[in-house]
């Protein structure tokens, strides 16, 4: 009997390993594909696209930079990604501060009309939202980029922040009123402090998140010199297709390489933020 239960066990723990492994390289492999194919010339990928570079070449990244002007897009991009943060993560903590230490019930009720706005998809309001912003004359313009994705990204911070700032022993607060502070000095002296995971676990995806977004580029950017990075991908595969799938596979590694620099960087404090709590609801 017990044998049967550890072979069951075992083939158990087998199958959940050969799952993740499998999701692993569902991940991994589109990552490692451009690698395949940006060394070579149109000639070698056409006569042999799956195989090893016979010789390390750098031309396709710098013909890639100069063919859609990628430094043009990697500072409208910049901006785009500057704006999301500087606009997203300060109104979210101030809201997640407000909603944890100041509860009533008009807080609470404001508080879960927010919560209402995360669960409403961006493919819903696409052409409500362009009028929108056809009002206020942002159209294709990199403000009216990073305003709508501050407008989608803060119920969920607000949400993270909120949790996060719940946790904090309210006794310090207590502290600091009693020798004196207000309102604001305790919450940028104190709490905001103490928070830094949650900051910083907000800065890293805002960015990220700004960074790869191609659905509201497309929508709401229609002049070429205020494309991003995901639009010019794009607009290079629209202009050659794939007889120069080298030179394509250059741009998407530039395309990719400063969210990936970023992770690698900023890992740690990712996983450290998670782990404190900050995505708990």
């Amino acid at each position: 009997m017990r044998k049967a239960v550890s072979v069951r066990s075992k083939l158990t723990a087998f199958l959940i390993t050969l799952f993740l492994v499998l999701l692993a390289l569902a991940v991994i492999l589109p990552l490692l594909l451009p690698f395949m194919f940006v060394f070579k010339t149109r000639l070698e990928y056409n006569y042999h696209p799956w195989s090893w570079p016979t010789e390390i070449r750098w031309t396709n990244f710098i013909e890639a930079w100069r063919a859609i002007q990628i430094g043009q897009g990697l500072l409208n991009t910049i901006f785009v990604c500057l704006g999301a943060i500087v606009c997203t993560v300060p109104a979210a903590a101030m809201a997640g501060y407000i909603f944890a230490r100041y509860r009533s019930k008009v807080t609470e009720v404001i508080f879960y009309f927010i919560l209402a706005g995360y669960f409403v998809p961006v493919q819903m309001v696409l052409i409500p939202l362009y009028q929108l912003c056809g009002l206020l004359n942002i159209t294709d313009t990199l403000p009216g980029l990073f305003l709508p994705m501050t407008a989608f990204g803060i119920p969920f911070w607000t949400i993270i922040y909120r949790s996060f700032f719940m946790r904090l022993p309210n006794e310090l607060a207590e502290a600091a009123r009693i020798d004196g502070a207000g309102h604001t000095n305790i919450f940028l002296r104190i709490m905001l402090p103490l928070a830094k995971p949650a900051t910083v676990l907000a800065t890293l995806l805002v960015f990220m998140g700004a960074w790869s977004d191609y659905l509201l580029s497309l929508i709401m950017i229609n002049s070429a010199q205020n494309y991003t990075m995901q639009l010019r991908i794009a607009q290079f595969m629209n202009q050659y297709g794939v007889d120069h799938m080298p030179r394509y596979a250059a741009a998407t590694i530039i395309a990719a390489a400063p969210t990936v620099i970023l992770y690698i960087i900023g890992h740690r404090w990712i996983i450290q933020s998670t782990l404190a709590g900050a995505l708990k609801g």
